[in-house]
Parts: C-alpha cells; sequence; structure tokens
C-alpha cells in the first residue's frame, strides 16, 4: 500500500453515517469537528441518505460504506442510526470490527461494542409521565418507527411501561409502526379515524415529523392540538419548534453527542479506559402541542426564521439549477470534469472530485455495475487519470494539505448501476436543507446521461456498420459506397483511382461445388483487397461478385502492381486452402488527376474496362 508522509504524522478517523436529517448530521459533525479540535487528525465521512427501509435505491446508497479500507484509519465513528434493523448493521460493520480498530456506535447498541448516546427509555418515559401528571391523560396512542429498529422498540417498551406503571392500559389498536415520515403521521390519523381512536387524550410520536403530519391531518377535520388531543415527538427537530402548534419533544443533543463520542474515541485510541456506555442528558421542550407554553410564543421569531429559511432556500435552489443545466449538458466525461470545476465556484466549494468506475469501460458496455472497482478514474480540475484505489480516495492535491482536513464521501449510482463515488471538503452550509444531496443527485443523472448518450453512439455506429457494411465480407455495400465514396473523392481533389473487380467463374463454384464455396471465393477476394490496399483507402462489395477500390491516385504502374498483388493473393490462397478452382479476378481500372471528370464516369469507365477483360478471358478459355 502506498503510504504518505502526512499519514505517518496524522491520525484518519473514520465516521460511517447515515443522514436522515440534515439538521442531525451538521450538528452532530459540528461537535465531531470540535472535539478534534487541534487533534491532529483528519476525518472521513462516508455518508449515504434515507436508509431507513431496503429498497432497491437504499441499498444502493449503502455501498458507499463498503469503499474504504478499514486498516487505514485509526478510529471508527459509527452513526448509522437510522438503519434500526441491527442484523443489517452489523453486517455493514463487521469489516471494521474485524480490522480490529478502536470501534464506537453513536445512538445504536451492539453486544460488546462502545456506545454514545442518550438514554431512549428515560427520555420516552419521562415525557410519557408528564403527559398523565401534568395534563391529566388517560388514553394514548402510538406512532413509531418499523418494529425491527431498535431505537423505536426500546421507545416503545418505555411508552409501555409508563402507561402500566400508571395502571393505564396498552391498546394494540391504538398502536402503529410505520417508516418515521411526515407522510406516516397522516396515515396514522387517517387509519384511526376509519375505527373512531384518531382523539385520543395523547398521541406519542417516534419523530417530531410524524407528530407534525397527524397535526396537518387532524387540522382538515377541524381538530386541533391541544385543545382536541396532545401530542409529543422526539428529536426536537427545528421545524418542530416553529410548527403551530410547537411540538413538544426530546432534544437530543446532537452537537454534544457528537462532542462526547469523539471524545470517548479519542481516549480509546490513546489507551484509556472508558465506559462501555457514555450517555450524552438528553433535555426537554415543552411546548404548544401538549398544553404547555402556551403564553410566549413568538409569532416574529417564527416568522423571521421561516423568512430566512425561505431566502437561504431560493438563493440555493437558483444556484442548484444553473450546476443541473452545466452537468446534465455535459456530453463526455471530459466536458464533465470541466463543468465539474465550474460548479464548484457556483457552489462555493474548495473542489468536487468525482471517482468512476473503470468509466469508459463500464458506461460504453452498459454493463450493471455493483461496488466499487480496484482502479478507478478521477474526474478533478479538468484532468483525469486512472489510480487504484487501495491508494488514494482522494486527489493528490488534497493529499498535500498541511493541515487537518473533513473529507465527506458519497455514492453515485442511477437505479441499479454503481457510476462511483464523490468527494468534497466537508462545508457545512453545503449539507444543510438538502443541497448536498440535490448535488449527488444531479451528478448521478448528469453521468447517466453520459452512459446513454455513449450507449446510443454504439448502437449509432452498429446500425450505421450494418446499413453501410456487407454482412458477408464486412467491406462497404453500395450504401456504404454511396455514403463514403463521393465524400472521400472530393477530399482528395478528384485525384483518385478506381479499380473494379469480377470474380471470374462465381456461377460455375457455387453450381458445382456449392454456395458453401462459393462464400469462401468471396471471402478470399475481399482479403485479398484488406491485405493488397490500405486502411485509408475505400474497399466496396458492389454486390453478387462485383467489388470496388477507391484510392489516392499515384501513377499507373502503381495500379498495375496492386492488381497484380491481388492475382497472386488469390493463387496462393487457392493453393493454401486446397480450393476445388485456381481463383481468379477480372479487374479494370480508371484515374483522375484533375479536371471535371466525375466520379461516377471513373466507374463507368472502370467497369468498361474490367468487362473488356473479362471477354477477353472467356475467349482464351
Amino acid at each position: 500500500m502506498h503510504v504518505h508522509v502526512r499519514d505517518i504524522l496524522r491520525r484518519k478517523i473514520l465516521m460511517l453515517s447515515s443522514t436522515w436529517n440534515n439538521e442531525y448530521m451538521c450538528k452532530l459533525i459540528r461537535g465531531v469537528k470540535r472535539r478534534i479540535g487541534h487533534e491532529n487528525m483528519d476525518l472521513y465521512i462516508f455518508n449515504a441518505y434515507d436508509i431507513v427501509e431496503n429498497y432497491d435505491y437504499q441499498m444502493k446508497e449503502r455501498e458507499i460504506y463498503h469503499l474504504p479500507d478499514p486498516k487505514d484509519y485509526d478510529g471508527v465513528l459509527v452513526a448509522v442510526s437510522s438503519v434500526g434493523n441491527i442484523p443489517i448493521v452489523q453486517e455493514l460493520v463487521r469489516p471494521y470490527r474485524e480490522a480490529g480498530k478502536k470501534f464506537l456506535s453513536i445512538e445504536q447498541e451492539f453486544p460488546g461494542i462502545y456506545y454514545a448516546g442518550i438514554n431512549n427509555y428515560r427520555a420516552v418515559y419521562n415525557l410519557v409521565e408528564h403527559l398523565i401528571v401534568c395534563h391529566g391523560c388517560r388514553t394514548f396512542n402510538y406512532v413509531g418507527g418499523p418494529r425491527d429498529h431498535a431505537e423505536n422498540m426500546e421507545r416503545y417498551r418505555a411508552y409501555c411501561d409508563c402507561l402500566k406503571d400508571h395502571g393505564l392500559e396498552v391498546e394494540d389498536e391504538r398502536s402503529g409502526f410505520y417508516t418515521f415520515e411526515y407522510a406516516d403521521g397522516i396515515r396514522a390519523y387517517e387509519e384511526w379515524k376509519t375505527c373512531g381512536l384518531h382523539l385520543p387524550d395523547a398521541v406519542v410520536c417516534g419523530n417530531d415529523d410524524m407528530a407534525m403530519g397527524y397535526c396537518v391531518a387532524a387540522e382538515k377535520d377541524g381538530h386541533f392540538a391541544p385543545d382536541d388531543f396532545r401530542i409529543i415527538g422526539f428529536d426536537n427537530i427545528d421545524e418542530g419548534q416553529h410548527f403551530y402548534p410547537s411540538i413538544t419533544s426530546v432534544n437530543r443533543q446532537w452537537e454534544q453527542l457528537g462532542y462526547n463520542s469523539m471524545d470517548v474515541l479519542i481516549k480509546m485510541i490513546e489507551g484509556q479506559e472508558c465506559p462501555v456506555k457514555s450517555y450524552t442528558q438528553e433535555s426537554y421542550s415543552f411546548n404548544e402541542s401538549c398544553g404547555c407554553r402556551k403564553d410566549d410564543k413568538s409569532a416574529g421569531r417564527d416568522f423571521i426564521y421561516l423568512f430566512k429559511k425561505k431566502k437561504w432556500d431560493d438563493f440555493m435552489n437558483n444556484r442548484q439549477r444553473v450546476v443541473r443545466q452545466l452537468l446534465c449538458g455535459s456530453v463526455d466525461l471530459e466536458e464533465l470534469a470541466e463543468n465539474l470545476e465550474k460548479c464548484s465556484g457556483i457552489l462555493h466549494l474548495s473542489g468536487i472530485c468525482v471517482c468512476l468506475n473503470e468509466a469508459r469501460k463500464e458506461m460504453e458496455s452498459g454493463k450493471k455495475q455493483n461496488g466499487y472497482d480496484r482502479n478507478m478514474t478521477f474526474l478533478y480540475r479538468k484532468m483525469q487519470g486512472v489510480f487504484p484505489r487501495s491508494e488514494r480516495l482522494i486527489p493528490p492535491e488534497w493529499e498535500a494539505e498541511t493541515e487537518p482536513q473533513v473529507y465527506m464521501f458519497s455514492p453515485l449510482y442511477f437505479l441499479d448501476r454503481c457510476f462511483g463515488y464523490c468527494v468534497i471538503h466537508y462545508e457545512e452550509k453545503i449539507i444543510q436543507n438538502l443541497n448536498h444531496r440535490i448535488l449527488m443527485e444531479t451528478i448521478s443523472l448528469a453521468l447517466e446521461n453520459i452512459r446513454q448518450r455513449m450507449e446510443l453512439n454504439t448502437m449509432n455506429r452498429q446500425l450505421e456498420r450494418l446499413y453501410v457494411r456487407d454482412a458477408l465480407t464486412g467491406l462497404y455495400n453500395r450504401s456504404g459506397y454511396f455514403s463514403k465514396a463521393e465524400r472521400y473523392f472530393q477530399e482528395k481533389a478528384g485525384k483518385v483511382y478506381l479499380i473494379y473487380l469480377d470474380l471470374d467463374n462465381l456461377k460455375m463454384i457455387n453450381d458445382q461445388y456449392g454456395h458453401g464455396e462459393g462464400d469462401k471465393a468471396i471471402l478470399a477476394l475481399s482479403e485479398a483487397l484488406m491485405n493488397v490496399f490500405s486502411e485509408d483507402e475505400i474497399h466496396v462489395r458492389m454486390g453478387g461478385d462485383e467489388f470496388l477500390v477507391i484510392g489516392s491516385f499515384r501513377s499507373e504502374a502503381d495500379i498495375l502492381e496492386k492488381e497484380k498483388q491481388v492475382e497472386e493473393y488469390l493463387e496462393e490462397y487457392s493453393y493454401r486452402e486446397e480450393f476445388p478452382v485456381i481463383l481468379r479476378s477480372s479487374m479494370g481500372h480508371a484515374w483522375n488527376e484533375g479536371g471535371n471528370v466525375t466520379l461516377e464516369a471513373l466507374v463507368q469507365h472502370a467497369d468498361t474496362e474490367m468487362y473488356q477483360v473479362k471477354l477477353r478471358r472467356r475467349a482464351e478459355q
């Protein structure tokens, strides 16, 4: 493996992340960076989006976790809590555990693995108890995440235990399990509405998005929280705080969690003893949705928040449109590399590096691609180059940077085809509000456009070959002659020669020895033409036993010499292949050294000359 000087001096931290919420990711990384501070460490983030389920595109997202070589890193942070299915996550992280490096999981517990997070059980138990004790709630609905999601089930366990501890019944028909999405809150409301269970005293939701969805669905029927029902969420996201009603929620202290997680990992790397589980203290936002904080809500503050968000979104949307036009308008990889450099400036990034799986070979073939090749192609700052993935994942220029860096890697794919990955210097402003995700999808779409264009060009070449080439010999056919000959004639300013050839006795060969032998005779003459005449000259099977060659004129002696070589090739072929007769060809030629002679007139002259030769040969037999 290629070892860089800075790798010897600087530690490398690997972070596997799944961005189910941009606010979450930004704050978590902000805390990690704050703890790294002036430590001599680089942070390599390998990030996937929305991988809570097993849709095909989500599985393609997860391929990014197989890109790094675990042996290259001093420690590993795993923040993939949106993949709640423990067996799936265990398989994802298995190579990193087997490498024996220091390993810490954020917000997801594994047996024997160091863990950092909040106490999900305690957080939900306290909020549910708040609804019971402070607001007198007695009937509850639970809107949760997937049943195989570990965090969700820990929260559901706390919900059930709290109700039972207060003598309340947990009704199965009032528990729903979904996918943590805003639309799931709407769906839960509609499903319970059909059986009259949509207005309990309180609704406990697995996150703020589902809580907001539930409120919106209820509002359409004229039902509002907290007057008609009380509702709580989880995560304390900004949208939930500025929503009406503002959502009562658990603040997971993401930035502090990132700081604490990195602090534990550094201590582990340095050989210090650490507790297997490290908890960051959660806090609670008691807001309007549960009936608290009715009087200090600031409409002005909410308006300013929404105004600033809209202005920033409008600004970035305009820039993303320009980026999309530039990248998706790229006709080939060379132009894409140039446009990526332009887009770096538009988005105020220090650089966008795209790394492709053996780009031309795979993209032109249309082959479906999974994972990452051993050798990859850089598209960076108008330069392209192939490099072994085992040696580097970032451009050489970035490897020479003297200050500690944070890099973010993301998969590039379309449907079931993995193109490669993109890496940028991490910038929080580009991660916010889906801008990084949109950029990755735009680059992927641009690559798919180029792949389709390459595939179409390949198909057009094949169709052209079928249209202009003779199926038996591969020489140009009559269509090819009409397509190529006149252009060639003009390029040579009319200074060309023509040889018109007719394969002697083809009908006799077909009648006496069969059409298979006749085809061999035709192929023998086509081989002779390809061997005697250069690739720059035009070789045509005009049809049946007639052939034509067009080339640049030098002298009649040169033409006669080539005719002689054709005859010698046919004779040698006949003996070598033990052909039943000695193959011969009647040939006539014409040439032009300038003037107003047309190509058609030259062809007629050569054809006439050939016919005269054929007549003389017949008379001699």
